[in-house]
């Protein structure tokens, strides 16, 4: 059985309702956090998992609302003489070997042993091969390590594609094309863009996503990474992304647990 499990769907400014995007996929014996920001402990004790079973993490760009979790992650490993893969642009790697020098978390015998994979912007070769899954990386338009991660689960024969932040691009769009499901940006609706242009540079609005799911034909659409710095409803995201997009849409809260069948 194959699940998501949506320990944040923010983005950078939080709420009361909603911690900083990060997502933990289960598939059989695998289970890979993508992003890992916040309390992950607490969040992961909330969903009944055991944050030692986390092997594989998942860093979609160095932007500190995806990555300051990751020092009390590897903290919290103490003593276990287990060890991690972390896969990222060699620009995140980079940034997460400073980390832990700055924190003293490069001992082995005490903290994890940590084994890098460089993911080459590729979205033809996996970077990630597993008895149960596969992953494949391409660029996205956010920063310059930003990746966008398409997953193949062997079993069930489904295809999920996670876009983090990004704005409209064709790369992505080829990349995601027909995939079952399509967690993508949306970060507000498409008056705030309107209102601050920069914003189209780097991230989606409601309005765009539809369009992009309408070229991509995802069987389920899954909005992520809502700004909380200007109010809206999500009634307009909804409208916004239907005016395009005539399929399945599901907007996560924190803490949802979504299936994939």
């Amino acid at each position: 059985m194959t699940k998501l499990f949506f320990l944040g769907t923010s983005a950078v400014i939080a709420n009361q309702e909603r911690d900083n995007t990060s997502i933990l996929l289960s598939a059989a014996e695998n289970k890979i956090l993508i992003d890992a920001p916040g309390s992950l402990l607490v969040k992961l004790a909330k969903l009944k998992i055991d944050y030692r079973q986390i092997k594989d993490i998942f860093l979609t760009h160095s932007h500190p609302d995806h990555i300051y979790g990751l020092v009390s992650l590897l903290h919290s490993r103490y003593r276990l003489n287990d060890q991690i893969r972390i896969f990222a642009h060699p620009k995140t790697i980079n940034l997460v070997r400073s980390l832990r020098r700055l924190f003293k978390l490069e001992d082995i015998n005490k903290y994890p042993k940590i084994i890098y994979g460089q993911v080459s912007i590729n979205h033809k070769d996996p970077f990630y091969d597993s008895r149960d899954i596969s992953a494949w990386a391409f660029k996205v338009k956010h920063s310059l390590d930003s990746l966008g991660l398409r997953f193949f689960f062997k079993k069930t024969k489904i295809s999920l594609v996670h876009c983090s932040d990004t704005a409209k691009s064709e790369v992505l769009i080829e990349a995601a094309r027909d995939c079952d499901y399509l967690i993508h940006d949306c970060f507000a609706p498409v008056k705030f863009f309107n209102k601050y242009p920069q914003l189209v540079k780097m991230h989606t609005s409601s309005l765009t996503l539809g369009k992009i799911a309408s070229k991509v034909s995802p069987r389920v659409l899954i909005p992520i990474h809502f700004t909380s710095e200007v109010k809206y409803s999500f009634n307009t995201v909804l409208k916004e992304i239907k005016r395009n997009f005539s399929g399945k849409i599901i907007l996560p809260k924190d803490l949802d647990i979504l299936r994939l069948i």
